[in-house]
């Protein structure tokens, strides 16, 4: 074999050697994230959240949330307080929001599943709303059959600290907040909230 010809078949074996490593590491790379992503998919939303109650008033997990009053849509109002002894969900969305439409879909499911078991009252922020856009919201929404009002002076939107749409919480039968978060959240994610107050 020539000097030429070893030294080629000397670089293409270290070319096939280093392409192996590569994929070894890829393969392990890929490997590891999978197992990783098994790992925490299986454990959301299966253990109940530890909740360490504080007695004051304030909005983030463990705390009592603030009463309010808010007008609803049948022209009645709604008072917090007075609809204590069971679940509320809180849920803050706006009129012409499209994001917030699933988890007003989710909402209305739970409520047939939980009936009167269960509040869920949705707060339109938007100091422009209206009887009529929150109503189509509404209607676009699936017509969840749960409390629909409008906070036209952004008084409990502040009090509750709403930085963002599809801010949801959870409070349970004693008013303690057990659950918040500021994004669009899915079904399971809050079925799995609920339950964790069964248990």
């Amino acid at each position: 074999m020539s000097q030429s010809s070893a030294a080629f078949s000397k670089k293409t074996r270290g070319k096939k050697q280093r392409n192996r490593k590569f994929q070894q590491v890829t393969i392990l790379v890929i490997t590891v994230s999978l197992v990783g992503w098994l790992i925490w998919n299986a454990t959301q939303g299966t253990s109940a959240p530890v909740v360490q109650r504080v007695n004051r008033i304030g909005t983030q997990i463990g705390e009592i949330a603030p009463d309010f009053t808010i007008s609803i849509l049948d022209g009645s109002q709604f008072t917090l307080s007075a609809s204590q002894g069971k679940p509320t969900i809180v849920f803050f969305m706006a009129y012409w929001c499209g994001a917030c439409i699933p988890e007003a879909q989710a909402l209305a499911q739970l409520k047939q599943e939980y009936g009167n078991d269960l509040n869920i009252v949705a707060i339109d922020l938007d100091p422009s709303s209206s009887t009529q856009a929150l109503l189509q919201f509404k209607q676009a929404s699936g017509n969840g059959e749960y409390i629909w009002g409008f906070d036209f002076n952004q008084q409990v939107t502040t009090t509750y600290l709403v930085r963002s749409l599809d801010t949801t919480l959870i409070l349970d039968a004693e008013g303690y907040v057990i659950f918040r978060d500021e994004r669009p959240t899915d079904y399971n994610t809050l079925k799995n909230a609920l339950e964790s107050l069964e248990s």
